[in-house]
């Protein structure tokens, strides 16, 4: 972390230059932002980045090994599982809390992680109108010495492939609802990328079509997934195709791994940044004895939804028997307040979003997120007040 640097950021940051800077945002996705952006980003060390950075690698990585891979199956229901799995997560996202360790020195502690991808248009967006709305030019939001250049470069081979990028969609649950919207808005200036509602796919043959504005029907030959199955559950989607059809399409991140690598995984991952967790199921008399050190999750929820951060006896004994392999403890993580703003010092979660293209070897960290605030919740929806909400990082050397 480097505090010195972000109280000279913070000392520049009027209200005035923070209305500016959500103004020329809005003005270039041409919609409104409907969660907070917090008024500064998060400023830290190359040293620390690349720390965030292996260790998010590692712990990708460790999802794949013969025995998490064989655990990983059983989360395969029949009537969501993919034909032609992937070998390896295109997209991953790992979440670390900054914590201080008994040297005092800030370390990442995992929180969660996805094969699923995020916000890798809006983030690269926010990130270039912090630094060009306060003249900041010595730092980067790039990871793995990526530029502006090579990044959008990144993305576009991954996502369109070989194909023709007209043929290629972003595809979402009803988009024009989803907070996440910015991020579709970005992605089309990043790299030209097109967003298709899920429910305007149909299945023509063993292809896929979209109906466009103009009643237009137009092959859709790969796809870069966005629509989360529990909010198709949520919503009674029908869709016209079923996700175990022999299509033939190609997937700009099979759909497979955002329930292979979740917090499913989290009770056998031994990687030194995991805090210990068991599933519900599995919980022994003495972490039952001792709730109050532990967070309760459901194991596909998102966003924060469902998060229990002091369960009680109760709270476990009200989960359906049938459900509790489906839900987690997870030893709780002491934040360290380690962001200062005028209002007081911030917690602050980091997510490290990794791109792992069939040429590289190991996954690739390439852009963060981040989500600060001073509660027990770091999600932009829990964090609403001056000085906390979504933002993301900026490396300094």
């Amino acid at each position: 972390m480097r505090p010195d640097l972000q109280q000279e950021f913070n000392g520049g940051v009027t209200t005035k230059s923070h209305a500016g800077l959500i103004a020329s945002l809005e003005r270039r996705l041409g919609l409104p932002i409907e969660f907070r952006v917090c008024e500064m980003p998060i400023i830290i060390s190359s040293e620390f980045a690349s720390e965030m950075s292996t260790a998010a690698q590692e712990i990708i990585e460790e999802c794949l090994s013969a025995e998490n891979l064989e655990r990983s199956a059983t989360t395969l229901q029949s009537r969501y599982s993919v034909r032609n799995e992937a070998a390896r997560p295109l997209f991953s996202v790992v979440d670390f809390a900054v914590t201080v360790n008994d040297s005092g020195a800030y370390v990442p502690r995992l929180i969660e992680l996805q094969g699923f991808p995020s916000l890798f248009g809006y983030q690269w967006m926010l990130a270039q109108e912090f630094m060009r709305h306060y003249g900041l030019s010595t730092v980067t939001p790039f990871l793995s010495g990526l530029d502006e250049s090579s990044y959008a470069d990144l993305l576009r081979s991954a996502i369109f492939a070989d194909c023709d990028p007209r043929e290629v969609a972003l595809v979402e649950i009803d988009p024009e609802k989803q907070k996440t919207r910015p991020d579709f808005s970005a992605m089309r200036e990043l790299i030209g990328l097109q967003t298709v509602n899920i429910r305007q796919v149909k299945k023509s043959g063993k292809g896929l079509v979209w109906i466009d504005a103009d009643g237009q029907t137009r092959p859709l030959r790969r796809i870069f997934n966005r629509a989360i199955i529990d909010e198709l559950d949520d919503l009674g989607v029908d869709l016209s195709f079923s996700w175990n059809d022999d299509l033939e399409v190609e997937w700009a991140g099979h759909p497979n791994w955002y329930f292979r690598i979740s917090k499913f995984l989290l009770p056998y991952l031994r990687h030194h940044t995991v805090p210990r967790c068991v599933r519900v199921s599995d919980a022994s008399e003495s972490v039952l004895q001792d709730l109050d050190a532990y967070v309760l999750k459901p194991l596909y929820a998102f966003a924060g939804k469902g998060v229990n951060v002091r369960p009680t006896l109760a709270d476990l004994e009200a989960v359906p028997a049938h459900e509790r392999s489906e839900w987690i403890l997870q030893e709780r993580v002491q934040y360290a307040p380690c962001v200062p703003t005028p209002e007081g010092s911030n917690y602050v979660e980091i997510r490290i979003m990794l791109v792992w293209p069939d040429e590289q070897p190991r996954p690739v960290p390439v852009m963060t997120l981040a989500r600060t605030g001073r509660g027990a919740l770091m999600g932009a929806r829990y964090n609403v007040i001056p000085w906390t909400g979504s933002s993301g990082c900026l490396i300094a050397g």
